[in-house]
């Protein structure tokens, strides 16, 4: 049985909530009420089968370019789109680039894409008590023979992030827990009814997780802190809407709680890992610096930075005026290289309605715009850097 639709309508985001009957949120109910309509909205978000719409989707980029002849896309995440629809995506994109470099990064799986591998990996600085990201990049064929030490502490970190939503729903289902957790983030009491309904969908979402059998298949990776949300917006239509939002506000505030208690421990630092891919042969970028900036005063072994992100659009030109000093003042040591990432996730693209990047709408796989800005390119020049040193020098380091 669901909880009961309240009837008092909202007054605005201070109203208070007219408590439903307690028994509406029982954890009983949560757990033993479960209906058809459930696992419909659980399998929907969480399949990785594509209907007739959504291979359209994935095959037909949003932007094209016909006359580029250069392509470089080593920052995006292919989720569950297959290659061959991607593979007709880039053809569609760039239909004449006859030099390219193109890697996918999905956060800590490796995966293949062609000749090329890559994988975004979550470390942790520990001199900065920072979780920051690097790509790295290597020679496909390494995976049949090398990889197996890269792979496993991929899979551990994997592993570890994954399951977070299971804390979260674990949190949730405590009501004094999760309470405790979010006084300083919410700042206020939370309603009886918000944390009621919130421990009603954690329970009943936890349920259909370990009796659906999802966890280490194929749809583990739905298994994302943004299926609660869309799961309690799903089947919570006819709640009124302030009680809807606030739920969500709620949980926001126990994901936040919870993603701030990572436990270092988990993660390996950036260099174990770059010390690893370096024995692959395989290539090291910094991403998105701005996200954790002071792991560029780490001086690490890596053969450059993004100066430019679709999620992290600022400070261009400082990063690589930085970028251009850093190579200065190491003229014996291999470049840095200036790398910008679309930061693509196709999942925006196949299921945009689900999508927790709202802002990637019009982000797409190998364009990065300010390559061709009068003034970014003015600056490469000084710096003598280009989207083509970049592609021919790295691919060749990759090689």
């Amino acid at each position: 049985m669901d909880p009961v639709t309240e009837s008092r309508p909202p007054s605005g985001p201070a109203a208070p909530a007219e408590e439903p009957d307690p028994k509406f949120f029982s954890p009983d109910a949560a757990v033993n009420g479960i209906d058809e309509e459930d696992w419909l909205v659980f399998n929907r978000l969480t399949s990785v089968e594509l209907t007739p719409e959504e291979r359209e989707l994935a095959s037909r980029p949003t932007r094209t370019a016909p006359e580029a002849r250069e392509c470089l896309a080593v920052h995006w995440h292919p989720e569950w789109a297959p290659p061959d629809l991607i593979r007709s995506r880039l053809a569609l994109a760039f239909p004449k680039a006859d030099n390219s470099l193109i890697i996918p990064t999905q956060h800590n799986r490796v995966l293949a894409f062609g000749p090329w591998a890559g994988v975004e990996a979550d470390v942790y600085d520990r001199r900065y008590g920072l979780k920051v990201h690097l790509l790295v990049h290597f020679p496909a064929d390494r995976l049949r023979h090398q990889a197996s030490t890269f792979l496993a502490m991929m899979n551990r970190t994997y592993n570890y992030r994954a399951h977070q939503l299971l804390d979260i729903l674990g949190r949730l289902a405590d009501p004094e827990a999760a309470a405790q957790g979010t006084r300083k983030t919410l700042k206020c009491s939370v309603p009886e009814s918000v944390w009621g309904l919130a421990r009603f969908y954690a329970l009943r979402l936890r349920t259909l997780i370990e009796r659906s059998g999802i966890l280490g298949g194929s749809r583990d990776e739905m298994l994302k802190n943004r299926l609660l949300p869309d799961f309690i917006q799903a089947r919570g239509g006819s709640l009124h809407r302030w009680l809807l939002e606030q739920t969500i506000l709620f949980i926001n505030a126990v994901k936040k709680t919870v993603k701030a208690e990572l436990n270092p421990e988990e993660f390996y630092s950036p260099q174990e890992v770059i010390e690893e891919a370096r024995g692959l042969d395989a290539g090291v970028v910094i991403p998105h610096p701005p996200a954790f900036w002071p792991i560029l005063l780490s001086d690490l072994d890596v053969d450059g930075w993004e100066i430019w992100n679709s999620s992290t659009p600022h400070h261009t030109l400082f990063l690589l005026e930085a970028l251009d000093r850093a190579n200065q003042s190491r003229p014996a040591r291999r470049a840095l290289l200036a790398f910008m990432g679309d930061d693509t996730h196709l999942s925006g693209k196949i299921r945009p309605a689900w999508s927790e990047e709202k802002d990637s709408a019009s982000r797409e796989i190998g364009f990065q715009d300010p390559w061709l800005e009068p003034p970014v390119q003015a600056a490469l020049e000084r710096a003598g850097q280009s989207l083509t040193r970049t592609l021919n020098e790295y691919r060749a380091r990759l090689s």
